[in-house]
């Protein structure tokens, strides 16, 4: 069994990204336990925060249980506005050292969005003065707003891809915004096609975060 580590920084963010690969670790018997980061109370379309916030901790519920997944947490950092500040990457750091994840998965250090790349910082800095006696994770960063350029593991998800849609449209209110479910199977696909021939029709993508000399 490996334990698993996702850092999400909205919710939906983790079904966008990484939901095939996250259903492949819950089949396999993995332990995957989820952060997010925020709650997305900014992404109402008009709505007040507060309720957009129940909203998308709600949808977030009905995507893990789409995927399999029973541990989630919400941290309620503001919306648009994550920074890693010493209390948040202390409050990771001890995460990580009680769960000993062997793999954290967290958005790219590129990505368009503002709290992805806080996301990545934040991360980082966890993993930096861990205790001796926590191993270091293997951190995979992967895509969302922005397409990667690099790549350093392919997943193939095609048995996974119809669980994959279903989680992402749990984040109805997101989808009523943007068709993040189509723009999700359009990239899966474009990857499966370009970067896992011969292989399976649907993949994703990571570049993994290393540590700085």
């Amino acid at each position: 069994m490996t334990r698993v580590l996702v850092v999400s920084p909205h919710p939906d963010d983790e079904s966008i990204g990484c939901g095939g690969t996250l259903r492949r670790h819950v089949v396999r018997g993995d332990d995957v336990h989820v952060i997010h980061l925020t709650s997305g109370e900014q992404g109402g379309d008009g709505r007040p925060p507060h309720e957009t916030a129940r909203i998308r901790e709600t949808e977030a519920e009905a995507a893990a249980a789409v995927l399999g997944l029973t541990q989630f947490e919400f941290w309620r950092q503001p919306d648009g506005a994550i920074r890693a500040t010493k209390h948040l990457v202390e409050q990771l750091r001890g995460s990580i050292e009680r769960f000993r994840p062997r793999i954290i998965y967290v958005t790219h250090a590129r990505e368009m969005h503002p709290d992805h790349r806080a996301a990545v910082r934040l991360v980082r800095q966890s993993l930096s003065g861990l205790r001796s006696q926590t191993r270091a994770p293997r951190v995979l960063t992967f895509e969302v707003w922005t397409p990667m350029q690099d790549m350093d593991e392919i997943v193939d998800i095609s048995p996974y891809i119809e669980t994959k849609m279903q989680a992402i449209r749990a984040h109805r209110s997101q989808c009523d915004i943007m068709r993040f479910d189509d723009a999700a199977l359009g990239l899966a696909r474009y990857r499966g096609e370009m970067h896992l021939w011969p292989g399976g029709d649907y993949a994703e993508i990571f570049c993994e975060l290393r540590p700085r000399s």
